[in-house]
């Protein structure tokens, strides 16, 4: 059961990290990169809402800019899916205990 939950906490971390190599290689994969970052957008999607309220900083670089974009987009993303997976396994767990005591 422990491993489960590791897996599950993060697999979120995972996916970024595979949209991340996979916009990057785009051109490698011989994939439009339109389509590769719209796969990031889906992955951020039901969480636009929050994304919408960040303040994001503008740098001249262009490799700053670019790490900014991907830790908006998917690595804050991925932090907010993990978090949310735990706190269902910590209600399903409490759910899990009341009901076996109810049935003593």
């Amino acid at each position: 059961m422990i491993w489960a939950k590791r897996i599950l906490l993060t697999l979120p971390f995972a996916i970024a990290l595979s949209l991340t190599i996979l916009v990057e290689f785009a051109a490698y994969f011989h994939m439009r990169g339109e389509r590769a970052a719209g796969l990031g957008f889906l992955f951020a999607t039901p969480w636009g809402w929050l994304l919408d309220l960040l303040w994001i900083p503008t740098f001249h670089n262009h490799v700053l800019e670019r790490i900014m974009g991907y830790f908006v987009v998917l690595w804050i993303s991925a932090a907010l899916y993990s978090v949310s997976f735990w706190i269902i396994g910590i209600i399903f767990v409490q759910l899990a205990r009341r009901l076996s005591d109810g049935w003593r």
